[in-house]
């Protein structure tokens, strides 16, 4: 895309509040007062426009809900963060009319970021199909009790694993879930898989990174009610015994919008994580 050429911009966001609709709106007078044409979407509202970038103002959950829906078109995506933690919408709204300025000045890169396709092979219902930015995760549900997942990588036979269940990451959401359960952090901008266990009833289960063309199937071997695999936290999809789910690199990545001069990966973790953080009590 050429950077002059910006004529359509959508403010994407998730959560109706006071704070966020008011400056959807703000942004979207900027955007007029520019000369640039502005609409504002909502989750559930469907637009056949195609912008030229897409403004997500919220939290990471809003991000991947915009990458969802944009991604699959190769529109480039800007995260203004209004949410938690924002590792994704890494803009602070305090900026959010700077950032507008160097995108209308073309003062921004796009980093390309992995994506995954994920194949829900069920033995009654045929196969679903989805993609996920972060990751793919097969839980146990509501229930305490440890499924079986029998994990293949390139059809080679991996181990089986008595867990709560078990993260297919990308380096992206290498920072999300898998983090939480054990996982290592991953530069975003590489191309790879994590398999991160959830609670492995097992003292072999450690988090293995797995090269970008591989495929990686997982079979569900036992059976608990409730279990489902999960992509990006946002949409489920429930398993039954026999079921199983395949994971691959996928051709559509998401365009992320980063602005020169950005902030750096290792900067973004020591805000957001406090790594380096001395919390003990200095004794001068």
């Amino acid at each position: 895309m050429n950077k002059s050429s910006i004529q359509l911009i959508h403010i994407f966001f998730r959560k109706v509040n006071n704070m966020i609709s008011q400056k959807a709106q703000e942004l979207s007078d900027f955007f007029n007062q520019h000369q640039v044409s502005c609409t504002i979407i909502n989750t559930n509202e469907i637009s056949s426009e195609k912008p030229d970038m897409v403004f997500v103002l919220g939290g990471d959950g809003t991000f991947l809900s915009a990458s969802h829906r944009y991604a699959i078109e190769g529109i480039p995506i800007l995260g203004i963060d209004m949410g938690g933690l924002g590792f994704l919408t890494e803009v602070s709204v305090e900026a959010l009319f700077n950032a507008a300025l160097a995108v209308l000045k073309g003062n921004y890169i796009i980093e390309n970021r992995m994506m995954v396709d994920c194949f829900i092979h069920h033995t009654k219902k045929g196969v679903e199909q989805d993609i996920a930015l972060n990751d793919v995760v097969i839980y146990r549900g509501p229930f305490a009790q440890m499924i079986r997942l029998s994990t293949f990588i390139d059809d080679e036979y991996l181990a089986t694993f008595p867990a709560d269940g078990l993260i297919i990451g990308t380096p992206t959401g290498s920072t999300a879930y898998s983090l939480s359960a054990g996982g290592p952090v991953i530069h975003p901008t590489l191309d790879l898989f994590i398999i991160t266990p959830i609670c492995a009833h097992t003292l072999y289960a450690r988090s293995i990174i797995v090269q970008p063309t591989s495929s990686i199937r997982l079979i569900l071997e036992s059976t608990k009610e409730g279990t489902m695999v999960t992509l990006d936290g946002q949409r489920g999809f429930a398993l039954d015994k026999g079921d199983y789910i395949e994971v691959r690199k996928s051709q559509i990545t998401n365009r992320m919008v980063k602005l020169i001069p950005d902030k750096p990966f290792y900067s973004l973790l020591r805000d957001k994580l406090s790594w380096g953080m001395d919390i003990r009590k200095r004794i001068d």
